[in-house]
């Protein structure tokens, strides 16, 4: 190896985005280069009988690597301007080509007249023909100094847009999954609008008074929804608070054919679940479970921690479906609140909920919706403001 000629060259890596950062990262990785060099002609010459100090060493090797330094923030442009790649490439390599050539001789020629005659006069070309040997001895590592450093820039602009683009696909797939929850939630108010506008119309006629009562809960239950319009999750009490209006409205329409029994863990008050997650369950026993029982209707709710998780139940001791399923994964029918209900689970708990349909023990049908217990940092209430009691009976 020639004194001077450094025999391999430093990665460019920046540790941040400022200027400041830039400069003093090439500095660094450069002078970490020359030291490198400088033990390497150190023991070289001792090898060859020709010793060495350090200090000589170390004036030929760090002043040679601070002048390509100096010269890198130019590679940088150059490389930024010109870049490997499609289009233009025939040109940009005659560029890169060129300013191959052009660092290695403008490095090795400041070099020969700064520091050399400091470190060894007996050096410096002192005509043209030598000057001349001096620049083509350069050429070598010279180039290659500069091919590293352009690929050395690429290989980190390739990474960066690959994280940029990672970066950006996250948040494009977490838009995503907001706006999909956002449309099914959109998609069931519609669902439950038109059901229960479905019984108002059929008390018009028979109970105008009822029917009317019923609207102004309706309206006083869709108050409570738009409050919560964008939340994808609520505590439980806002949660239980929700189906006491939505209940209250269908307790008209079933009058003493239903009973409603409460069995709120108080120890859950505070778990966040998805807004308006067990209504369409509720809506769905009434309907296939409760209206289709020929004695009285009993429903059942609770909320309780189990295994660390919330367990939420929906019981009804009616019939339900005309085919009992053990869990999710078998085929069931579904209409527009369940399959809401099982996409929405998906979209905010991925794998780590569980939903389950079976006949219970005792007769009737029950749905378990169990997910990871989050708790809401704000103590939740019902709508008299008291805590609600773990067991209740109902209107």
């Amino acid at each position: 190896m020639d004194i001077g000629q450094p025999s391999a060259s430093p990665e460019v890596r920046w540790p941040g985005n400022s200027v400041a950062h830039r400069i003093w990262s090439i500095i660094a990785l450069w002078t970490v280069y020359g030291v490198f060099n400088t033990i390497v002609v150190h023991y070289r010459s001792m090898l060859y009988g020709k010793p060495m100090s350090w200090t000589e060493c170390a004036l030929y090797e760090v002043s040679y690597v601070w002048i390509w330094a100096a010269v890198t923030p130019l590679i940088l442009v150059i490389s930024r301007r010109f870049p490997i790649g499609r289009g233009h490439g025939k040109r940009n390599g005659l560029v890169h080509l060129l300013g191959a050539f052009g660092s290695a001789v403008i490095t090795k020629a400041v070099w020969d007249f700064t520091a050399l005659p400091f470190v060894a006069p007996s050096l410096v070309p002192v005509d043209l023909q030598t000057f001349q040997k001096s620049m083509v001895r350069a050429l070598d590592f010279g180039t290659l100094h500069y091919v590293i450093v352009i690929v050395c820039h690429h290989a980190v602009e390739y990474y960066r847009k690959y994280e940029d683009g990672r970066l950006r696909a996250s948040q494009l797939e977490a838009k995503l999954a907001t706006a999909q929850l956002h449309a099914l939630k959109m998609q069931l108010h519609p669902h439950f609008l038109f059901n229960t506008l479905h019984s108002i119309s059929e008390l018009v006629h028979d109970n105008p008074a009822r029917a009317e009562s019923m609207i102004v809960r309706l309206s006083d239950f869709l108050r409570l929804t738009l409050d919560h319009v964008g939340i994808p999750e609520v505590p439980v009490s806002e949660e239980i608070n929700f189906l006491r209006r939505y209940l209250e409205i269908e307790q008209m329409r079933f009058e003493d054919r239903l009973t409603v029994e409460w069995d709120i863990d108080p120890s859950t008050l505070l778990v966040r679940v998805p807004n308006l997650i067990l209504q369409p369950l509720v809506e769905n026993a009434l309907k296939h479970g409760i209206s289709r029982n020929a004695t009285q209707g009993v429903l059942r709710i609770s909320c309780k921690q189990e295994d660390g998780k919330l367990a939420m139940r929906v019981f009804n001791n009616g019939p339900g479906p005309a085919r009992a399923v053990t869990t999710l994964s078998e085929p069931v029918r579904e209409g527009v609140g369940l399959n809401n209900t099982r996409s929405r689970l998906e979209r905010l708990y991925g794998g780590n909920h569980h939903i389950e349909f079976r006949r219970a023990a005792e007769g009737g049908f029950e749905v378990t919706i169990r997910i990871p217990m989050r708790r809401s940092p704000v103590y939740p209430s019902t709508e008299d403001n008291k805590p609600i009691p773990a067991a209740a009976a109902g209107d």
